[in-house]
């Protein structure tokens, strides 16, 4: 989603906003300055989207004419300390929605917010007045205090050291800047993926560096498994669980192959039956596996127990589902669920990476997964699809994560991009064709396998520091160009020479331009033009490199031995790296002319199909 268009739909919202409270005394003082209008309504926008709240006037210290300092409000986190919030909010138009922030708004944010600190803030409303009071009380109290700087601008790090020394001052004192990226990042996982995104506004500890109390169910002590890895298998109550993710939120599954979805029937019907069925809410439940660094020792009258570097790996939906029914429950059910209802929890001691991940692939075994699936949470996989949400084609790094896409997004899986990169940056389409040929006889997929655990693993070599969307991006509009006039699912052309023609496309390609625009012409950036602009002729030119390449090759797999057969030396040029590189090489010592592709003559099954297919979430073949 273009970050003109992401601006669109949240400016829209604000809109929204000022129209259902016209009656606020800022907004109707404001009325014929829109940019005053929209940044009051970037704060009401804020607190509901990220602080779910409603009654915002009670959160808001801006009078109106106070400059710089737009909210101060306390709340307690999730440990039940409290915790002051001072934001800043930057309302930005259009155009410099897609303009990098400038350094000096942040430091004067930081300026501002430290004149805070020092309690010398001067000139305010009597609300702010009283609020700051309150602050500097909190804060002669050792209490914490988090500042946010809210912009519709994007902040690329300009402003890093002189944040980092403002939070050095101070451990209480923490500083984040939220920009338009990171609200289109928050705002894709609630709406179309339906997850809670991670929320500025509330604090969680790290489950997997804490540790963690947890009341225990036994009756007649806990079943222990000593070899080869130690493991108990105990019951816990819908309290134990609430507590555990109020506590730690979507944190807990940070290793689970899954996120629990904000919404589904799955859900719903879990919470039906805790709240509704509590007695017999162990009969239909298959519980929780979690994973621990430490397994402690539990004796056999032991409510309370200990553990150490938490991750649930199976369960995620019904942890949430049991945290909503529980959450939304009265005293009276809360009471009632607690006294019937009780959920097996196997807690197992960490056997290391590879154990830990078979455990998860064997437990969601009910609905298999993928060897992609285990690197979701990579970072290099998390960096490559915030990337994508800057286009019109996300990148799915987890199966079925969008549970809705809007209009003219495309979402394709990264088992996708993984192969185009292999092909078109990496030049080894050779890998492509033989990975394909191991997941038709094994099911292992070797681009989301490492080297580590399989000699011709692919992971590290595809997904690295210097993988970038880009790259990706570019492939995928190249393939995408071809596809559209085969009609085909993108792995058709594993079965054909296709990613050999990919990969020696941008080879061709390259020379094309450069001898068109000249050697300084970013090939990458040219393609993306070329696809986004959609212009009929350019298109059409893509095709003709391809179908200058396929004549190109035949040449070649003719000329290289004239005593074997035809398709002997295609099989060799589709399996074999080394006679890849024979007709590589051929190319790259070959001079090629404007002429030599533009003069290359379409016939009528080779036109592009110009039909886009609006919401078409596209996905490889199993």
């Amino acid at each position: 989603m273009h970050t003109r268009d992401f601006y669109s739909i949240i400016d829209g919202e604000l809109d929204a906003f000022i129209a259902r409270y016209k009656d606020d005394s800022v907004i109707k003082a404001h009325k014929r300055a829109t940019n005053n209008q929209k940044s009051y309504a970037l704060l009401i926008w804020f607190l509901d989207f990220y602080g779910r709240v409603s009654n915002y006037s009670n959160f808001i210290t801006d009078g109106g004419n106070d400059s710089s300092c737009d909210i101060v409000f306390d709340s307690f986190d999730n440990q039940g300390n409290k915790i002051f919030y001072v934001l800043q909010s930057k309302w930005n138009n259009a155009d410099n929605s897609e303009r990098e922030t400038e350094k000096d708004e942040i430091l004067k944010a930081l300026s501002d917010f430290e004149t805070i600190l020092r309690g010398e803030k001067k000139s305010v409303n009597n609300k702010l007045k009283s609020k700051l009071e309150e602050l500097d009380l909190h804060l002669k109290a050792n209490g914490a205090v988090k500042f946010i700087f809210l912009s519709l601008s994007q902040y690329k790090g300009g402003a890093d050291e002189n944040i980092e020394a403002f939070k050095n001052n101070d451990v209480k004192t923490k500083f984040e800047v939220i920009d338009i990226d990171r609200i289109r990042v928050d705002y894709i996982d609630r709406k179309y993926k339906k997850i809670d995104p991670v929320n500025p506004l509330e604090t969680y500890q790290n489950p997997e560096e804490s540790s963690i109390g947890i009341e225990i169910v036994q009756k007649g002590g806990s079943v222990k498994i000593e070899k080869p890895y130690e493991a108990y298998m105990f019951l816990l109550r819908p309290k134990s669980i609430w507590e555990l993710f109020k506590t730690y939120n979507f944190l807990l599954f940070f290793k689970n192959v899954r996120n629990p979805l904000l919404q589904s029937q799955f859900n719903e019907d879990i919470e039906k039956t805790i709240l509704e069925e509590s007695s017999l809410f162990w009969y239909y439940n298959n519980g929780i596996t979690a994973i621990t660094k430490i397994l402690p020792e539990i004796g056999k009258k032991a409510e309370t127990i200990t553990v150490t570097g938490l991750q649930i790996i199976n369960g995620a939906q019904t942890v949430y589902s049991i945290y909503r029914a529980y959450e939304r429950a009265s005293h009276t059910q809360r009471i009632q669920m607690d006294t019937e209802a009780v959920i097996t929890l196997r807690l197992l001691k960490s056997g290391g990476k590879n154990f830990d991940l078979n455990v998860t692939r064997y437990t969601n075994s009910q609905n298999p997964v993928q060897d992609r699936d285990f690197c979701a949470n990579d970072e290099v996989q998390i960096a490559l699809q915030n990337a994508s949400y800057k286009t019109n084609v996300w990148y799915e790094k987890r199966r079925g994560e969008y549970r809705e896409v809007p209009k003219g997004v495309k979402t394709i899986p990264n088992g996708v991009f993984a192969n185009l990169y292999l092909a078109y940056h990496l030049q080894d389409p050779v890998s492509v064709i033989k990975n394909y040929e191991l997941r038709v006889k094994t099911g292992k997929d070797l681009n989301f396998i490492s080297h580590r655990d399989h000699k011709d693993g692919l992971y590290e070599r595809i997904f690295n520091s210097k993988t970038s969307f880009e790259d990706m991006l570019s492939a995928f509009y190249v393939f995408d160009t071809v596809f559209k006039p085969l009609n085909k699912q993108y792995s058709f052309s594993l079965k054909t020479n296709l990613y050999h023609l990919l990969a020696l496309f941008k080879v061709a390609f390259t020379k094309y331009l450069k001898v068109k625009y000249g050697d300084k012409i970013n090939v990458n950036k040219q393609v993306i033009k070329i696809y986004e602009k959609g212009d009929k002729g350019e298109k059409e030119t893509v095709i003709k490199t391809f179908k200058f390449l396929s004549q190109f090759v035949e040449r070649q797999v003719g000329g290289l031995s004239r005593a074997e057969k035809t398709s002997e030396r295609m099989l060799k040029f589709l399996f074999t790296l080394s006679h890849y590189q024979k007709i590589y090489d051929a190319l790259e010592e070959a001079e090629i002319s404007t002429n030599d592709i533009d003069d290359v003559i379409l016939k009528d099954d080779d036109e592009i199909i110009d039909s886009d297919r609006d919401n078409e979430s596209t996905t490889d073949e199993e």
